[in-house]
């Protein structure tokens, strides 16, 4: 890579190929964005939703690497050429000199540089040279298409699976598969700046792509979507399995089958080998999508046209990329980059969405283990051990049994009941009395044999043996439907529980166990030992970073990274430039002080305004209700009749004056029930419903898309419109778009701060006290509840021409402190309505008038 010594000047707004008239924040984001890439800093950018930031962000970073590689190509050439003048001026000053050992020294200092200058315009050369063969091949296809290959057409090729590679030789000399540790490019590449555009889901990186085709920079930019293989596999055996654990090891499995000649020898099963691996068939994948910009659906079509396999063609194809579009686990997961190849060296990092980057980071890097995974862990260890002992050497078996030592002194934890308890890493090994035992040497002699591959097929094996002997484990089939079974339950537990501690106390601890299915239903479980490999990790780490919650009550071990620098500092130190945005980034404190406490210097914050006029949005505090009681919908006031009755009041008074659609915010899935309830008992709801169809949303996100498209025909189709009873948090307060009709007016009920007494919970506040000072863990607490306020909120005012009013339900909301928290754009109109809510219902109906 070349670092020019040159300085690109910020353009003009005109200059970014934006494909619309730009907003007059646009331009300044477009333009504060290159500056920030220019001069390798940290940008911070909160942009409203609805002000088109995803596109913004791509157009200027795309322009900025359009001119920093015309800036490269140029200077180097030009580098070149004045180092060989300098050359030539000190070998003739050299020849005159009377200190030549010094003259001797600058020659060769500049002949070093002038040979490594060559070398990298060899190697820029060398790379124009097989981009140009990329789009002449393309060409070529397109000039003698082919018709579409149908999955009918590729024969399987059967090749012999081993019986589980469980040889000694095997389990030490056995070389890892693609996926497992991705063989470095031997020869030397030129490498020019990336741009890895990472944001939540796929759905908006699809998005990114269809407004990338309405630019300039989409008919020359190299576009790649990367994905799992849950999203790109085209085989239909893989994909035809339930869960992201299986399909993972399935398609290992296929690759796997390749690499071991005399495992194939030795084998007894057959296995069909992956027919959309072939190296022509993935080439010519790869150019496709090198030449054109396809999100994750048009690559899966793509790949099932010409038979080559999605997920394998992007990889192939990722180091010649431009633009990486990625979600947020391929990113900031290290494990994740190291098995891609990604490359962050230099580059341009862009985190779309990023008002929970924190929580995100913590999530990613946290690992749960069920006791129903131990319990099958352990017999199909026991089983493996039993079975091959002989073929193993003295100190792989020493290993299998030092594996299953951990697993059942981790089962005895979880199986001695009790509290939950909040323990570091050192003291759950201390605990469990396995701190003798070198985790690290476990966990490579996990990852240089590919054991939980081996267990996979072992535990296949087993489930094919109908007849078990009396000295094998009992049948591995009912085992297994057994400890499906335990791990729904425990799963349900463990939903049911966090539940119920949104709205209730923590001292109330009476639970109604699930029944459980019945076994010929129960799920099939991946296999047990990626988590348990994934929790022993965990535990290498820094003790200060984690902690393990051991809960006997949910029966499961959960390590909770506090931390998240730890994992970011990687992301920090090595790319060029980092962009952090989202549309509610404020308060941007606590972010700045967990990740970026060594490099302060570097970060630049940018806050940018709405883009709609001001008086397109009406935004409302109510500190009292229709009768003049007060609001206040606390965890202990909010189920009281009292405030029930207020509630049920402001929902019938407001949708009798708000048109279309209305979308009412509620704290928990809980208090939605118990307040579906009373608008049920009291008549409420029949009376709201003569105006409006009233729905509502369902713990588990289930349905969701088909409830939206209930609610948008509703509004179109009944006079008054449609009332949505929905949940913060959930699947319709986040990324959603209720734009024009859908969202005339937006209510938040109280104010969602999540349970204070939960264990983990708890343990973060306690750490944030304990490192950054005393109040930042309720700083943390707070910022949490304003968060997902913000994010209802921001569901409203999509675009310029949109408008809506905002209802803000809860006289808490009139603390200046919580005012602060709030979205500029909406802080700065807020009204209180100390003069009563008959003021509200007028001043909403002529806001409403005005438009009409």
């Amino acid at each position: 890579m070349y670092s020019p010594r040159k300085s690109l000047s910020t353009p003009a707004a005109h200059e970014f190929g934006f494909p619309y008239t730009p907003y007059e924040i646009q331009e300044q984001l477009m333009q504060q964005l290159f500056q920030v890439l220019e001069h390798k800093q940290i940008g911070i950018f909160e942009s409203p939703t609805g002000t088109g930031k995803s596109l913004t962000l791509t157009c200027g970073a795309l322009t900025w690497l359009r001119q920093h590689e015309q800036l490269v190509r140029t200077e180097l050439l030009q580098r070149i050429d004045q180092v060989q003048a300098q050359l030539k001026q000190l070998q003739i000053e050299s020849a005159q000199a009377e200190d030549w050992i010094t003259a001797q020294s600058k020659t060769r200092t500049q002949r070093l540089e002038l040979e490594q200058l060559h070398r990298l315009r060899e190697l820029l050369q060398q790379k124009e040279q097989e981009l140009e063969q990329i789009k002449q091949r393309k060409r070529q296809q397109q000039e003698h298409q082919r018709p579409a290959r149908r999955a009918s057409d590729l024969k399987e090729t059967p090749v012999e699976e081993e019986e589980a590679l469980n040889s000694d030789e095997e389990l030490d000399n056995v070389e890892s598969v693609l996926e497992e540790q991705p063989a470095e490019l031997q020869s030397e590449r030129f490498r020019d700046v990336q741009i890895f555009f990472c944001s939540r889901t796929h759905s908006q990186l699809s998005q990114i792509v269809a407004e990338l085709r309405k630019t300039p920079h989409g008919q020359n930019v190299r576009c790649i979507a990367l994905g799992s293989r849950q999203q790109l596999c085209i085989n239909a055996q893989v994909r035809k399995l339930p869960n992201i654990g299986l399909i993972n090891e399935r398609c290992l499995d296929m690759a796997q089958s390749k690499i071991s000649a005399n495992a194939i020898s030795k084998s007894r099963q057959t296995l069909s080998r992956c027919v959309y691996k072939s190296s022509a068939q993935l080439q010519r994948l790869s150019n496709a999508a090198l030449c054109e910009p396809f999100d994750i659906e048009e690559l899966v079509a793509e790949g099932s046209a010409c038979g080559g396999c999605p997920y394998y063609a992007t990889r192939a194809a990722q180091s010649q990329a431009q633009l990486l579009l990625l979600p947020y686990p391929m990113l900031l997961q290290r494990s994740a980059r190291q098995q891609l190849g990604l490359d962050l060296r230099g580059a341009i990092i862009i985190v779309d969405e990023a008002h929970n980057l924190l929580d995100t980071i913590a999530q990613l890097h946290s690992s749960e283990l069920s006791l129903a995974q131990l319990q099958l862990a352990k017999q199909q260890l026991a089983g493996y051990k039993q079975r091959y002992a002989r073929r193993l050497s003295s100190a792989n078996l020493l290993r299998i049994n030092q594996l299953l030592y951990v697993v059942r002194r981790l089962l005895q934890l979880l199986e001695a009941g009790g509290e939950p308890r909040m323990l570091r890493t050192y003291e759950l090994s201390a605990e469990g009395d396995f701190f003798n035992i070198d985790v690290h040497e476990l966990l490579e002699f996990c990852a240089r044999t590919r054991l939980a591959q081996k267990m996979q097929s072992f535990g296949r094996q087993l489930q094919r043996e109908p007849h078990p002997s009396e000295n094998r484990p009992p049948p591995t089939q009912q085992l297994l439907q057994r400890l499906a079974a335990q791990h729904e339950q425990q799963c349900q537990t463990l939903s049911k529980c966090k539940r119920k501690a949104a709205d209730e106390n923590a001292d109330d601890k009476a639970k109604q166990p699930p029944h459980p299915q019945p076994a010929a239903q129960t799920p099939a479980m991946s296999s047990p030992f990626r988590p348990l490999i994934a929790f022993l990790e965990t535990l290498t780490s820094n003790a200060a970073d984690g902690r393990v919650l051991l809960n006997p009550e949910t029966a499961t071990l959960k390590y909770l990274l506090l931390n998240p620098a730890e994992h970011f500092a990687d992301i920090v130190k090595e790319a060029r430039a980092l962009i952090i945005a989202g549309g509610t980034m404020r308060p941007t404190q606590e972010l700045t002080e967990q990740l970026f406490a060594h490099c302060p210097e570097r970060v630049v914050e940018r806050f940018y305004d709405h883009v709609v006029p001001a008086d397109a949005v009406l935004p409302f505090i109510l500190p009292t209700g229709p009768t003049g009681a007060r609001l206040c919908f606390s965890y202990a006031e909010r189920t009281s009749p009292a405030m029930l009755k207020e509630l049920s009041m402001v929902l019938q008074n407001l949708c009798g004056v708000l048109p279309a659609g209305v979308v009412c915010f509620l704290p928990s899935y809980a208090y939605l029930d118990t307040v579906y309830g009373h608008l049920e008992q009291s008549g409420a709801l029949q009376r709201i419903g003569q105006r409006k169809r009233i729905f509502r949303e369902t713990a588990g996100g289930a349905g969701v898309e088909q409830l939206l498209q209930q609610y948008a025909n509703a509004i179109d189709q009944t006079a008054g419109g449609a009332l949505l009873l929905s949940v913060v948090g959930g699947k319709l307060s986040e990324g959603l778009n209720f734009a024009d009709q859908l969202g005339r007016g937006v209510i938040v009920v109280g104010l969602p701060y999540p349970n204070r007494t939960s264990p983990e919970l708890k343990e973060r506040m306690r750490h944030l006290d304990a490192t950054l000072g005393n109040g930042a863990g309720n700083e943390y607490y707070e910022n949490l509840c304003m968060k997902a306020v913000n994010q209802c909120i921001g569901r409203s005012v999509r675009h310029i021409r949109d408008y809506a009013c905002v209802y803000l339900l809860d006289e808490r909301y009139g603390s200046e402190r919580i005012q602060q928290k709030l979205p500029a754009w909406i802080a700065r109109h807020i009204h209180v309505a100390s003069e009563g809510f008959g003021a509200v219902q007028a001043r909403t109906a002529r806001f409403f008038k005005a438009r009409s």
